[in-house]
């Protein structure tokens, strides 16, 4: 039963999240037509962002009350005011994110528009949450004496899959404007899904095994730098993703489940719809920090470098080759600690 409600209260999250950024997504959309609609969002952004700026002040009062009390650790003393500083900034900067639509609003003259569009200025704001938020991940990873607590359901489930990539479909449709600005057909040019030819797909191949190389040769360096947390990581990662155990169809389905699953959500989001509007660099370094399962380890570093190789196969073929290249990478790693580890 602690299992089961764990998934239901992480469903019921993901949910009203996808709800609220998805409808901030679509109102971004209309922003861009509707007066009505960008007072709508600069409304709600401030008023999120002052509420977790609060959150923050709370959390440090809090902590001051709990450390008087001597009914802290330092492990969370530390996790505590990562958090508190993290909402105080999210709060700071969000305002300060919403000071160039307003003077639009207003009618006041601006030197750079880009600041003030109502899709830019929402993205701007997601991104500052979402790095605030993977940053106090990594800091609560740095502080959890057992990582597997972070992930209590052991093997990732199909159930799992779906609830951590629909968000990021829902998202990244939403923010493209499919039933507002665009119809299906509009929007899926907008988030570079298209043919690919064969000498594209080569280049999606080559791609893949030097991935797979830069992998290797990173796993390597980073057991040597950091070898208890390579230990750690490489428990978890097995803990989560190993098809160990399972029959060969099913180690087959499962890694096709997590390669193709989290590609598709990953890429459709992040390179499909973010990096047109943020860049390959600002992108990427969202997407690696996505990565918390790493923990603040070297291969995050790594992360990023293959995030901008996936960035450029969007730039130059379209997002089609670079969920190739994803789903590809994602899977046959599986498939080989599968058919090929001891």
């Amino acid at each position: 039963m602690p299992l089961e409600r764990f998934f239901l209260a992480v469903v019921v999250l993901t949910l009203i999240a996808t709800l609220i950024v998805g409808g901030l997504a679509l109102l971004a959309q209309l922003a861009r037509e509707s007066r009505g609609a960008e007072i709508t969002l600069l409304t709600g952004i401030l008023v999120l962002s002052l509420l977790i700026g609060g959150a923050g002040v709370f959390t440090g009062l809090g902590l001051v009350l709990m450390a008087s009390g001597g009914e802290i650790s330092s492990g969370d003393r530390l996790a505590f005011v990562g958090a508190g500083v993290a909402a105080i900034l999210v709060g700071i900067v969000g305002v300060a994110l919403c000071v160039a639509p307003l003077r639009r609003i207003m009618g006041l003259r601006l030197k750079r528009e880009f600041w003030a569009d109502p899709p830019i200025f929402f993205a701007l704001w997601l991104l500052v949450v979402v790095l605030a938020n993977n940053a106090v991940s990594f800091l609560i990873f740095t502080q959890e004496p057992d990582v597997t607590q972070l992930f209590p359901s052991g093997r990732i489930s199909p159930t799992a899959v779906l609830t951590s990539q629909l968000p990021f479909l829902a998202v990244a449709l939403a923010g493209v404007g499919l039933g507002v600005r665009r119809g299906f057909r509009e929007a899926m040019n907008r988030l570079g899904y298209g043919p690919i030819t064969l000498k594209q797909l080569g280049i999606v191949v080559v791609f893949v095994a030097v991935a797979f190389g830069l992998s290797v040769a990173a796993d390597a360096l980073f057991g040597v730098v950091q070898p208890d947390l390579h230990k750690t990581v490489g428990d978890l990662s097995d803990s989560l993703f190993n098809p160990k155990g399972l029959g060969p169809v099913a180690a087959i389905l499962f890694s096709l489940m997590i390669g193709v699953g989290a590609a598709l959500g990953e890429e459709t989001l992040f390179r499909g719809a973010v990096q047109p509007v943020l860049g390959i660099p600002i992108t990427s370094i969202l997407f690696a920090s996505m990565h918390i399962q790493y923990g603040p380890s070297l291969l995050l570093g790594y992360v990023f470098l293959l995030s901008i190789g996936l960035g450029l196969l969007r730039k130059h073929i379209n997002t089609t080759a670079s969920f190739t290249a994803h789903a590809g990478y994602n899977t046959l790693g599986l498939l080989l600690t599968y058919f090929f580890s001891g």
